[in-house]
């Protein structure tokens, strides 16, 4: 997730509401309920310890060893964890450099066979240049990327260990998307960027998508930085746009579990992330829960040399997690 890719939507000031209603196929929003929610607890230790292993492998940047020793992690851990269907989609993908690479997105259904499914995204890469450091000489070297792509992935782990624990009637499935974070460098743009040349893994996985065997998902959720201490999660434009019935589900929950001050009902504006492709070309309303905000944009650490294990939450960890484990036992 890159600075490039936002655009502040002006537009939004008249409130969410306005952007709840809006395009073709906006989603009526329901009332909002206060009711006490039954609380699914979420162990946020085991989600960090995930964030952890992805780091140690080092920077997951596409084509590196690194990379490999993930995706064998990943797959194993999802296998382990009881999915029935784990596959490897191999796709290539053209960066912004006009070099085709080797991409990976690593998909897991779970109950197969239940027609009421919720899906949900983060991207596994981490990005090849820190182009947001603070200092110029390391600015072109990958980074850990434990917030920005690690802890996504390591909550959806968590919800994956426990889903077969847990009495879900709602099927599951995951989609860990490789090239997000491949856009063009602002050292080579100046800040301008190219849209385009992001979120290149859920571009290939959403024009590939049909639901075949396996019945589409109601709605999805993308995770994208998820684990910093003082985290803020608004909605943008094209989660209240396409998927408002799930924000008002997912935002009213976490208020209702006590997680309000973090899970801010407030419009962002509009960014490009994988929910966009998901929304636009697989039809799947998905909202993304992301660490973003109309007054200071993302966090200090992002696309920095600071973005470390050591920077993860494990209190933000257990609100992203017991939020959407609450929102699943609901379905």
């Amino acid at each position: 997730m890159n600075i490039n890719k936002i655009i502040i939507a002006t537009a939004l000031a008249t409130g969410l509401s306005a952007c709840f209603s809006q395009g073709e196929k906006t989603q009526e929003s329901p009332k909002v309920s206060t009711k006490k929610e039954i609380k699914v607890k979420f162990n946020a230790d085991s989600a960090y310890s995930y964030i952890a292993k992805q780091c140690e492998f080092g920077p997951r940047i596409l084509e590196s060893k690194a990379h490999d020793n993930c995706v064998e992690y990943m797959t194993s851990e999802l296998r382990r964890h009881g999915a029935d269907i784990v596959e490897v989609q191999k796709c290539d993908v053209v960066d912004w450099e006009k070099k085709t690479r080797k991409a990976e997105n690593i998909i897991a259904h779970f109950n197969p066979s239940a027609k009421k499914r919720v899906i949900l995204f983060s991207h596994w890469d981490s990005r090849p240049w820190a182009d947001q450091d603070g200092n110029e000489a390391t600015r072109r070297k990958p980074i850990d990327g434990a917030n920005d792509g690690a802890s996504g992935v390591g909550v959806i782990l968590e919800i994956a260990r426990q889903y077969k624990q847990t009495d879900f009637k709602v099927g599951l499935d995951i989609v860990f998307f490789d090239a997000e974070d491949l856009g063009e460098p602002t050292f080579i743009t100046g800040g301008r960027g190219n849209n385009d040349s992001w979120c290149l893994g859920s571009q290939y996985w959403a024009r590939h998508y049909k639901a075949d065997s396996i019945a589409k998902p109601r709605f999805g959720i993308l995770l994208d930085m998820v684990g910093d201490a003082d985290a803020k999660f608004h909605v943008d434009f094209t989660s209240g746009r396409f998927a408002s019935i799930a924000v008002n589900k997912i935002w009213t929950t976490a208020k209702n579990l006590g997680y309000g001050e973090t899970f801010e009902m407030r419009e962002s504006g509009q960014l490009i992330d994988d929910h966009v492709q998901v929304c636009q070309y697989a039809d799947i309303p998905t909202v993304d829960i992301i660490d973003f905000t109309a007054y200071r944009g993302f966090p200090e650490t992002w696309h920095t040399h600071q973005d470390v294990i050591g920077n993860i939450s494990k209190s933000t960890l257990k609100m992203v997690g017991e939020t959407i484990m609450t929102v699943m036992a609901k379905e």
